[in-house]
């Protein structure tokens, strides 16, 4: 492996994440055969194949598998180190990547400012993506922290709660279940309902609930977006639940109603999430501290939190 680059390493990471050599060639700038000939290089030099190709799509081998645990944590550790030279130069890793699942961008941004003003020097990377594909971006490094709800099991991650989270069904104002009281999570079988993709921490939450409840609604449309989601429910296109932290202008203006269904609002914790074995920037340590001194109490004064059935 003497002659392994870390340009190979990115690259073959970046083939793993797309599984498709030209997707990976698309993110990185480069030409499908540009990748395939690294890739090929690479297992030339190691002596066993990394990938199994059929046609474009490809699978990683045996070998591919270990090998990725060891292309994973060289990456890390170089980004570990770039840090710690950053601080030992006396600069500090002022560039701070903030990684949000796409309910926390509702509130993260007015945090942000209030930690502005303590670490003006702090310059703010942001990276709004859903559960899932923030998990790969701890994984990889590519965010120092995570705001999420729902932890990860995948990664060895420290995980610190900063507030609650409470989530429920909502509907228009016109919707036929709008103003009735104690609806049994069965009678939403009776109606369309709206949800996120999988691999939402929103959407697990919901279909955690109907299970439990042994409730089974049909979906009838799927969106990525919180923002299509809210539009849907207030032209009365159905019923969907969401993070109540998504609709604080829309419950003010009366465009949207949260259903009375019995056990909900289900609560449920906001949470900074960092990878365990990599020591933090000063930056992100100091937007670590600051969310879990002053996140909560910064979320009680934009939403009402603390008595969330007040809303309805």
């Amino acid at each position: 492996m003497k002659n392994l680059t870390l340009r190979q390493i990115r690259i073959f990471l970046c083939a793993v994440k797309h599984m498709n050599f030209s997707k990976a060639a698309e993110e990185l700038h480069v030409t499908a055969p540009a990748v395939s000939l690294q890739i090929k290089e690479m297992e030339e030099d190691i002596g066993v194949s990394l990938f199994l190709r059929e046609g474009r799509r490809v699978e990683l081998t045996s070998a591919g598998e270990y090998f990725l645990l060891y292309a994973r944590r060289i990456i890390s550790t170089l980004k570990e180190a770039d840090d710690t030279m950053e601080r030992l130069r006396g600069q500090d890793a002022r560039i701070l990547k903030i990684g949000l699942v796409s309910t926390a961008k509702y509130f993260v941004p007015k945090i942000l400012a209030q930690f502005k003003q303590e670490y003006p020097k702090v310059q703010i990377r942001i990276e709004v993506r859903n559960r899932q594909q923030l998990v790969e971006l701890l994984r990889e490094g590519d965010i120092d922290v995570a705001i999420m709800g729902r932890p990860p099991r995948e990664i060895d991650t420290r995980v610190e709660a900063f507030a609650d989270h409470p989530h429920a069904f909502i509907a228009s104002p016109q919707h036929p279940l709008a103003d009735k009281q104690n609806i049994t999570p069965k009678s939403l079988n009776q109606f369309e309902i709206i949800t996120r993709e999988h691999g939402s921490g929103t959407r697990y939450i919901m279909e955690t609930f109907l299970a439990e409840h042994e409730a089974s609604p049909v979906i009838t449309m799927e969106m990525s977006s919180n923002e299509s989601i809210k539009q849907a429910v207030m032209a009365n296109l159905g019923i969907s639940f969401v993070s109540l932290h998504t609709i604080g202008l829309e419950l003010e203006n009366r465009q949207i109603a949260v259903l009375d269904v019995q056990d909900t609002p289900i609560i449920r914790t906001w949470h900074v999430v960092a990878l365990s074995k990599r020591n933090l920037s000063q930056a992100a340590e100091g937007f670590r501290y600051f969310m879990l001194e002053k996140g909560g109490e910064l979320l009680n004064e934009m939403f009402n939190t603390a008595n969330p059935g007040a809303a309805r």
